[in-house]
């Protein structure tokens, strides 16, 4: 694997070579980078790089000064000039010093490039006695990922094999301050957009802000979130704040992107680096949220989640989204799903509870509409709506998961609206489960859906086996069971409460359903 130095003033050309291309896929792995010549030579010193890609005109000293000094003392490195179109006659003078070769920055495309640099590594390839060994060799990039991997497998509890591992990637273990960052990417339209190949090219102009404040860091490959762990003799939240602000503002100007972070706040001694990461990572779940300005970047100190009743939400959200469905109000049912988002992130409850109130209300839409949800070409299981619902990472996802899930349904609901048996019962028990605890009857029911008592008598018993009435009885029943569970609870409120008047009916229905009386099933319960 051949060693890469990229040397230009313009974050946005070293960003743009970095990311044209899969480097490693060549041959190649960038090890260092540079904005001028004196900063680049100091650099090649360090990592004897074999292939320079720099400009020519650059602060302090320019392109041709370092090809002249890598000249003095290395003649088989290979050295690539970047150049415009009215910049050849500097090219000339490059060629003349030592340079390689030159590209044009207004034709840096991935075949262009892939074709070069398999030009350039036959030639490196041809000088090299001992090939095999150099592309066998791990490099620093590499032993950075595997020990990245440990470090994060560990809990960042660091023991003798990974203080070694640490020193032998340059990392400070000793007189430094650290921290952990963990940045998402956030695309300004919601839209559905593979951020992979961007995240990485927005990701390098931070590490431009942490080379120019010469931070160390170790990355770890991202999931969701790209984690840091970084360095410095005098690390400061200020200064992680400021060199976030000026990356976020690369990444606007040159991708239409936002980025989101969390600090962990900076600590001396990087034996407390276990303590701090299992709070970090606690903490940085707020990443499943859109963070706002003033506050894309917050330290971990500053967040704390809300935990509110789930059964109280439901109460509040679910009995309308359900029935919005019923109504095959589109407009209304993704007016809820941003309304209870908001207030998800305004308050800025725990992911965990969003999960379980999310996942709970899926459960609720399986079953009230769970005839219509039975086509698997059309729509995937229970199961999987809730698996995919605890591995979300963002709330935006479960937005869009629930929001595909309802405008199907309404569309499934509509193609069997005129009269269809099942949408008919679907509809008919959906207002009885809502309604028990009312003086409902047949009439009720039938009034509500605008048909006749007679038409919907006959399809509830073709289609549950019952009579409407036994279903209402047997329904009050159960929910009574349920509340009879509560010791201190008196008869008289139990029948209120589950749509009975008379308590003499209640006693005499509840025995006939459940062949004791009430009080025999309460006695019987407490003695369980």
């Amino acid at each position: 694997m051949y060693k890469v130095m990229i040397v230009d003033d313009e974050v946005l050309v070293r960003v743009g070579l970095k990311t044209t291309i899969n480097w490693e896929a060549v041959g190649f792995t960038i090890v260092s980078e540079a904005s001028n010549g004196e900063q680049a030579y100091e650099n090649y010193q360090k990592f004897k790089p074999d292939v320079i890609i720099t400009d020519i005109k650059m602060p302090k000293q320019d392109g041709l000064w370092l090809v002249d000094q890598i000249r003095k003392d290395n003649t088989e490195a290979q050295i690539l000039v970047l150049t415009c179109y009215d910049e050849f006659t500097i090219v000339r003078k490059a060629l003349k010093a030592g340079a390689n070769d030159y590209i044009l920055k207004s034709e840096i495309e991935d075949e262009e490039l892939v074709k070069l640099m398999a030009s350039v590594k036959e030639k490196l390839d041809s000088q090299s006695k001992n090939e095999a060994d150099k592309r066998n060799e791990p490099n620093l990039e590499e032993l950075k990922r595997s020990l990245a991997a440990d470090l994060v497998r560990k809990g960042f509890n660091l023991d003798d094999r990974l203080y070694k591992s640490l020193n032998k990637v340059d990392f400070p273990v000793t007189d430094s301050t650290f921290s952990f960052m963990g940045i998402t990417v956030v695309p300004n339209a919601d839209e559905q957009t593979d951020l992979t190949q961007v995240g990485f090219a927005v990701m390098n102009i931070l590490f431009e802000q942490f080379h120019q404040n010469e931070i160390t860091f170790i990355d770890v490959q991202p999931s969701n979130m790209y984690l840091l762990f970084i360095a410095s003799p005098n690390l400061r939240a200020a200064e992680i704040k400021r060199m976030f602000s000026a990356a976020d503002n690369g990444a606007m100007q040159y991708f239409n992107i936002s980025l989101n972070a969390v600090f962990s706040p900076v600590f001396r001694e990087i034996e407390q680096a276990g303590e701090v990461y299992r709070d970090f990572i606690e903490k940085s779940s707020v990443l499943f949220y859109r963070l706002k300005n003033p506050n894309r970047i917050l330290s971990v100190d500053t967040i704390n989640f809300s935990e509110p009743n789930v059964s109280d939400l439901k109460k509040i959200y679910n009995k309308n989204f359900i029935e919005a469905i019923g109504h095959e109000n589109v407009d209304k049912v993704k007016e809820m799903i941003e309304e209870i988002g908001q207030y998800f992130e305004d308050n800025q409850v725990s992911p965990m509870i969003v999960k379980i109130f999310y996942s709970n209300l899926i459960g609720d839409i399986f079953g009230s509409y769970g005839l219509y949800l039975a086509d698997r070409e059309v729509f995937e299981t229970h199961k999987s709506y809730h698996y995919q619902i605890e591995q979300s990472d963002q709330l935006k996802n479960i937005n869009r998961l629930l929001q595909d899930l309802t405008e199907k349904l309404i569309n499934e609901i509509r193609k069997v609206r005129n009269y269809n048996s099942k949408f008919m019962i679907n509809q008919a028990l959906n207002y009885i489960n809502y309604h028990y605890m009312e003086k409902i009857s047949l009439d009720d029911v039938a009034d509500e859906m605008n048909v006749s008592k007679h038409y919907l008598s006959s399809i509830f018993k073709k289609e549950t086996g019952e009579n409407m009435s036994l279903y209402i009885n047997k329904l009050r029943i159960e929910k009574a069971k349920q509340l009879l569970l509560e010791s201190d609870i008196k008869i008289k409120e139990v029948f209120e409460k589950v749509g009975y008047s008379d308590q003499q009916y209640f006693s005499k229905v509840f025995k006939k359903i459940t062949g004791k009386t009430v009080v025999e099933y309460k006695e019987g319960m407490g003695k369980k």
